[in-house]
């Protein structure tokens, strides 16, 4: 009997059943309900490490993990199958030779029209790329994450991350320094914990506006603000913040940078450019202005020498006071800008305060109390001596006007080691070795505002008509010039402290003899005088020739070498200004001598140095000089010390 053809049916399921048997990449199983394998294409073969004879009829657990076996997972993928339709999991699997794969699983129930269970198609996919690709993704995000955690506990700058309610989700090491606050104690808060109350207002006011117009005024700006720290202080900080998107979020990014120390440099630097115009001002105007206030003080001494009307001399003394004080405001102004020569010598800071002290007791009146506290075995200091005793009775008087109704003034001296965590705070001071003299009032003190501009000239807490200004100033500028550092302390109502810190000096005192020397002592050495302007010239040559020396005299430094070299044999000595016009200066002029005749004792004058005689604002070894404008008890008194330390084999028989 012949056979009928297939029906389209058939052959199509057929070609499905040669199709599933031919796949390679997927296991395709069916199960029995109980779960014995029923059949076994070339994609189980080719996964799974069996043939077909070695695997059809034992139960599909043989492929799971001994663990999954013993934990029931194999019957519970078929009751999940059966339950929900459809069971899926993806987890390790076994092959034949022993060796573990990760695999995707899909079982699903083979139901019979009636609703009779009839078995189960298995379907498995070996994914161990995809998964070894996966781990490989983790472990790079985990580096990512542990590079991203170094960045965030080594960045110097502070780093905080805010959600659009303003709340701290990031907060880095470098916060917890700035700011006082450990990481737990600000995530999750609002940011305005970290701002001082009026930053608060502009912050709420700034999210306010963002949410009426969506403005964001700041994202992308830096800008300088406070910070508040923990313990309630405040700094100057810079902050940049940008604006991200995390989870469909909008994030701020703040980047903080403490501004504290890059203010106190640059405060200092415009501190120094302070001091260098005022010092250029002042040096410009000093050698005039001293040539000026020299002609008018030698003139009124003369003048007072003479018999004259009493209210005449009045005047004259008036005349004479007003230019010394004139000449007080130049040398504070050069002090100020550490442009005044100085002459340091091994100093007993007891001693100066002794001495002092007894002139102070006099000046301050009888409702100062003056106590002086000091150290013993106090440090030797090399200082310019007249110039600290005058600022000691600068701090001494200002201390006086700040107690009107009288008070107690006291003078301490100390050893004190300034040291490096000082120092980190005072960039202005070297660590070291210092000896200390304060001066503490108990007057009305200095308001808060002000203490930062004690020291510039001009700046006074005083009434009109009642101080300058460069009394501290002075000061200031001639500890700096020292090498040494000031400190004021002060407190409304209860007093003020100016501590002045001046290096330790190795060396022994010498005991400054006191000897009774003739108020103009005389001579007849022949001098010449080098002095460009023509009245002061021809007025120290009078003073001279009237105490008995022979004098002769020349315009600039170029005359006066013609001159020296015309002369019979070498003057005596030589008395120059620094500050000359023409090719030859005073100091190159006094270098020539030297060189030609070294014995010959060189006198300077000078209303101002440029340097010429100085090294770092100190006068050099062996250097004479008369600052003008001087008197003519200075002038006699010099020149007659610089002729008397002559050796004996240069002086006329």
């Amino acid at each position: 009997m012949a056979r009928e053809p297939d029906s389209p049916a058939l052959h199509d399921i057929e070609h499905l059943r040669l199709f599933v048997e031919g796949v390679r990449d997927y296991a395709v199983i069916t199960l029995s309900p109980d779960g014995r394998v029923m059949s076994w294409n070339a994609g189980a073969q080719a996964i799974k490490g069996y043939e077909a004879q070695e695997i059809v009829g034992r139960h599909f657990s043989i492929f799971y993990t001994p663990a999954d076996t013993a934990s029931g997972k194999p019957g519970r993928a078929l009751q999940e199958a059966v339950i929900k339709g459809r069971y899926e999991d993806t987890g390790w699997r076994v092959r034949k030779d022993g060796g573990k794969f990760s695999a995707n699983v899909v079982i699903t129930p083979i139901v019979a029209s009636d609703g009779q269970l009839l078995g189960f198609g298995k379907i498995t996919r070996d994914i161990s790329d995809r998964v070894a690709a996966d781990v490989r993704l983790s472990a790079s995000e985990a580096r990512l994450q542990t590079l991203v955690d170094t960045v965030l506990d080594t960045l110097v700058d502070g780093l905080i991350v805010i959600d659009r309610a303003g709340r701290i989700q990031v907060y880095n090491p470098a916060c917890e320094k700035l700011f006082g606050y450990r990481s737990a104690e600000v995530i999750g808060n609002n940011v305005k914990m970290l701002m001082p109350p009026d930053l608060e207002r502009e912050h709420d006011q700034y999210l306010l506006n963002y949410q009426k117009t969506g403005i964001r005024k700041i994202i992308g700006i830096s800008r300088e603000v406070v910070g508040q720290r923990k313990d309630g202080s405040t700094f100057p900080m810079h902050l940049a913040v940008g604006e991200a998107t995390h989870l469909g979020e909008p994030i701020y990014v703040g980047i903080i940078r403490d501004l504290t120390e890059r203010n106190q440099v640059e405060s200092q630097l415009r501190q120094s450019q302070k001091m260098e115009a005022v010092g250029q001002l002042t040096g410009g105007l000093a050698h005039d202005f001293n040539n000026i206030l020299m002609l008018i003080s030698i003139n009124v001494e003369a003048l007072l020498d003479d018999e004259i009307p009493t209210r005449t001399r009045e005047r004259l003394e008036q005349i004479e006071k007003a230019a010394t004080r004139a000449a007080e405001l130049t040398q504070q102004l050069l002090a100020y800008s550490r442009r005044q020569p100085l002459s340091p010598r091994l100093t007993d800071l007891n001693a100066l305060v002794v001495a002092t002290s007894k002139l102070l007791g006099r000046t301050l009146g009888e409702n100062v109390e003056i106590e002086a506290i000091l150290a013993d075995d106090l440090w030797t200091v090399s200082v310019d001596r007249t110039l600290l005793e005058t600022s000691l009775v600068n701090l001494s008087l200002n201390a006086r006007d700040a107690m009107p109704g009288g008070g107690q003034l006291l003078i301490e001296t100390r050893n004190v080691v300034l040291d490096q965590d000082y120092a980190s705070q005072n960039s202005d001071v070297a660590p070291g070795a210092y000896a200390m003299l304060a001066v503490t009032d108990t007057g009305t003190g200095i308001p808060a505002e002000a203490l930062e501009k004690v020291f510039e000239p001009f700046f006074t807490t005083k009434e009109v008509g009642r101080g300058t200004g460069l009394g501290l100033s002075m000061v200031y500028g001639f500890i700096k010039q020292s090498n040494g550092h000031i400190k004021i302390y002060s407190e409304l109502e209860r007093g003020t402290s100016i501590r002045m810190y001046l290096p330790r000096a190795d060396g022994t005192v010498d005991a400054q003899a006191v000897v009774d020397a003739p108020l103009l002592p005389a001579g007849t050495e022949r001098l010449l005088i080098v002095e460009d302007n023509a009245d002061v010239r021809a007025r120290i040559g009078e003073i001279l020739r009237g105490l008995g020396y022979s004098v002769d005299e020349a315009t600039d430094g170029t005359a006066a070498l013609a001159r020296w070299e015309a002369a019979r044999r070498p003057y005596d000595l030589l008395l120059t200004d620094v500050v000359m016009p023409g090719p030859v200066s005073g100091r190159a002029l006094a270098d020539t001598i030297s060189s030609r005749w070294p014995e010959t004792p060189i006198v300077f004058m000078s209303g101002y140095t440029e340097d010429a005689i100085t090294h770092q604002g100190r006068l050099n070894a062996g250097v004479r000089l008369l600052a003008k404008p001087f008197r003519r008890h200075e002038l006699a008194q010099m020149i007659r010390e610089a002729l008397d330390d002559r050796p004996a084999s240069s002086r006329d028989p």
